[in-house]
């Protein structure tokens, strides 16, 4: 069965536009942001310099483990368009919405599912307490 059907041409050319820019912007980034823009603390000469150097190094780290880590989902929806999965709920196999799609590219999910997996992982965060037979939100 041929996939894509519920995605107009227009609108899957317009998908893997946003793909390949955001993987060309990422790629630039991770490049620019290689191990040499970390600071070495034997520059430093007090706590305060030095707390503030490993405040810019966690910075630094952290964005690049995010941009590798969005890298690695673009990958993941330019193989689903080789394989003419892209835009179909990985849970219950419906198709996801243009919208969606436009919105956020990697979209893995249907709405209706990424909702119920929110409601699931809400759960997780409350939690009955013994002592005072209440019940306290982890979240806040």
């Amino acid at each position: 069965m041929e996939r894509f059907n519920h995605l107009k041409i227009r609108e899957l050319k317009t998908l893997k536009e946003k793909i390949s820019t955001d993987m060309t912007r990422i790629k630039t980034n991770l490049e620019e942001v290689d191990t040499s823009n970390i600071i070495s603390q034997n520059q430093q000469s007090d706590n305060l310099d030095v707390a503030s150097v490993d405040l810019a190094n966690s910075q630094i780290i952290r964005m690049r483990n995010r941009e590798s880590f969005y890298a690695k989902k673009l990958e993941m929806a330019l193989k689903k368009f080789d394989s003419k999965e892209y835009g179909l709920c990985e849970d219950c196999g419906e198709e996801i919405k243009f919208t969606r799609l436009n919105a956020r590219p990697t979209a893995e999910l249907c709405i209706n599912c990424k909702e119920e997996s929110e409601k699931n992982e809400n759960v997780m965060y409350v939690k009955k307490s013994h002592s005072y037979r209440e019940t306290v939100d982890l979240q806040k």
